[in-house]
């Protein structure tokens, strides 16, 4: 049975995490699309869309920035167990 690394489980966390970074960056672009289409007139105000919109982007910077990390993690590790084998 394949014992199963830190790298291995890593790698595979960010590969889900590079999944749902996706779904939520298009799920964002069709936010702002929305709001580009719909602006504000006197009967619709777009600020509420707007305060949403922020938020989603907060969490998918949050998102992007444990990746980054994460995917510089993985080359730490790569880098460690290349060194070590020799």
């Amino acid at each position: 049975m394949a014992q199963v690394t830190a790298h291995d489980a890593l790698t595979y966390s960010l590969k889900r995490d590079q999944a749902q970074f996706a779904e939520e960056a298009e799920r964002l672009a069709k936010q702002a699309a929305y709001i580009a289409a719909n602006p504000p007139t006197a009967g619709r105000a777009a600020s509420g869309d707007l305060t949403r919109l922020i938020q989603e982007a907060a969490f998918l910077l949050k998102r992007a920035v444990t990746i980054e990390a994460g995917l510089e993690a993985v080359g730490l590790m790569g880098a460690e167990a290349a060194t070590t084998e020799q």
